[in-house]
């Protein structure tokens, strides 16, 4: 018996928009820093270009420390899940000033700052709102019957039996 493999399918394309926008963001961010260090010199240039990414750094850890604290306290308190939490935006600021680039860092510097962040608010929701619901896995369902071989009237026991077998679960911590 022979079998005949199928090549595999081409991978799909990325919408036009979606390029699009990639290649505007590329060309701008190197027009944004060969324009500065144009007027400010290369070495000037490089320092601020690596002092932002720290600064990115920095502000991970305390906006996201304190990002993630006011969303257990809003989720612990009742609060809807399905809402945006507390913070995102000036998390996904931080983010922005750590990936290399003076567009993104301006884009970081402008959600950092809750007066600018409702331009950022209307657009997510927008972006959310016309996001297709995505579904990962995709694996088939096998029907099927789990068959236990043990005794139904024998009770069940844990830990080393008379015969050296361990047959159940077991705690990982020894105790004291």
């Amino acid at each position: 018996m022979t079998y005949q493999q199928q090549p595999p399918a081409a991978p799909q394309r990325a919408p036009f928009a979606l390029r699009l926008a990639l290649a505007v963001w590329v060309v701008s961010e190197a027009a944004a820093f060969f324009g500065l260090a144009y007027l400010i010199g290369i070495g000037y240039t490089l320092m601020i270009f690596i002092g932002t990414s720290f600064l990115g750094v920095l502000l991970v850890q305390y906006v996201g420390a304190k990002s993630f604290r006011a969303a257990r306290d809003y989720l612990n308190s009742g609060g809807d899940p399905s809402r945006e939490l507390p913070n995102g935006y000036a998390l996904a600021g931080a983010v922005c000033l750590i990936v290399p680039g003076f567009v993104t860092d301006l884009v970081g510097l402008l959600l950092l700052f809750p007066p600018t962040r409702f331009v950022f608010r209307g657009l997510g929701r927008w972006l959310a709102a016309r996001t297709p619901t995505m579904r990962f896995g995709g694996a088939d369902v096998i029907d099927g019957e789990v068959i236990d071989e043990r005794d139904a009237d024998e009770p069940r026991r844990y830990g080393p039996t008379s015969s050296g077998n361990d047959n159940g679960p077991r705690s990982i911590d020894q105790g004291p």
